[in-house]
């Protein structure tokens, strides 16, 4: 499935320019100095690619299962969440999208299916250090909802510089691969390839995931995460699966909340984000390389000892808010578009 994946991404890096021009997916640099400052004009493909990977795996790993097998038929409602989330990101880079909108339209998509496929919700709670499990009885789907579209949010925010989602999912998936069931360790296998070949076309800035490629890898993982919980939660707890997204989910409560506490709307984009901060303080990639560490380290740690979730948590936040001091700056510069 490696390969699948790889080559599909590949295939699609390689024609980037003429599919980004034949369905309207381009990125068109700002000419007055504003957030968008590529060089030139840049394909928003690269969410096709990982989605086409990770449909075409999913699919030719349904095909070697028995009629009926519960993984056959969550396979299938995790390659519809995909393409469909995919569809509601690419629309948004095409057509500009109101942010309500597309939260409506994912809350649709991702009801649908934590509805169809309970390996995809979350029914109780089991932290570290905790002798009981935590019941979360009807309020169980908006619970999942709500962690679905917070991290949605996450991603979408932490699309602003050239390697970074890509990185996070490269490292999100690392982990998953330590305690995920065998059965979908082909389609992760195809993804990590998709990413790897992604990431590369990205920083030689060939392409850009876009909305459509941080909707459809948000769902992705994200579901994935809730899947290896529920199969694995007394090994992986949830304050581990917290570790796993803290970062940005951090970056972006607290974004949310500053922007709310100066009257303004929690859609309106600035440059107030980690990755803002890190790259006015040390550049980039220089800056990637720190975002990234802030959350392989806590992660590598956490799977290295297990039942410290809890600690690593704290530390991460710790390390978050000592960062984000250390390279705080004034923003001058004009807001950014709805996010």
């Amino acid at each position: 499935m490696a390969v699948i994946g790889g080559g599909l991404a590949l295939l699609v890096g390689l024609m980037a320019q003429p599919l980004g021009t034949a369905l309207g997916l381009l990125d068109w640099p700002d000419l007055n100095g504003g957030r968008k400052r590529h060089a030139r004009v840049t394909p928003l493909v690269g969410g096709l690619a990982l989605t086409l990977a990770v449909v075409v795996a999913a699919f030719a790993s349904r095909v070697m299962m028995p009629a009926g097998d519960v993984v056959a038929h969550d396979l299938g409602w995790l390659a519809f969440a995909v393409a469909m989330m995919f569809l509601i990101g690419a629309s948004d880079d095409r057509f500009h999208l109101s942010p309500v909108l597309r939260l409506l339209a994912a809350m649709v998509v991702l009801v649908l299916v934590i509805s169809s496929a309970p390996d995809f919700a979350l029914a109780f709670l089991h932290f570290g250090g905790a002798e009981r499990l935590l019941l979360l009885g009807s309020m169980g789907t908006v619970f999942t909802l709500l962690c679905l579209l917070g991290l949605l949010n996450a991603v979408n925010m932490a699309d602003g510089k050239d390697g970074l989602v890509l990185g996070l999912g490269l490292i999100w998936s690392a982990v998953l691969a330590a305690h995920l069931p065998p059965p979908y360790w082909p389609l992760l296998a195809a993804t990590l390839a998709a990413l790897l070949v992604l990431l590369w076309f990205n920083m030689t800035q060939r392409l850009f995931l876009g909305d459509g490629g941080s909707y459809a890898l948000s769902a992705l993982l994200g579901l994935l995460a809730i899947l290896t919980y529920n199969h694995g939660f007394e090994n992986w707890r949830a304050d581990d699966v917290a570790v796993l997204f803290a970062v940005p989910v951090f970056d972006t409560v607290r974004l949310l909340v500053v922007r709310m506490s100066r009257g303004r709307s929690p859609f309106e984009g600035d440059r107030d984000h980690l990755h803002h901060h890190l790259h006015a303080t040390l550049g980039w990639p220089r800056g990637l390389a720190v975002y990234l560490a802030m959350v392989a380290v806590p992660n590598a740690a956490a799977l290295a000892m297990p039942g410290t979730g809890w600690f690593w948590l704290a530390i991460s936040l710790g390390v978050y808010a000592t960062v984000l001091r250390g390279t705080g700056h004034a923003s001058t510069e004009a807001p950014d578009p709805a996010e």
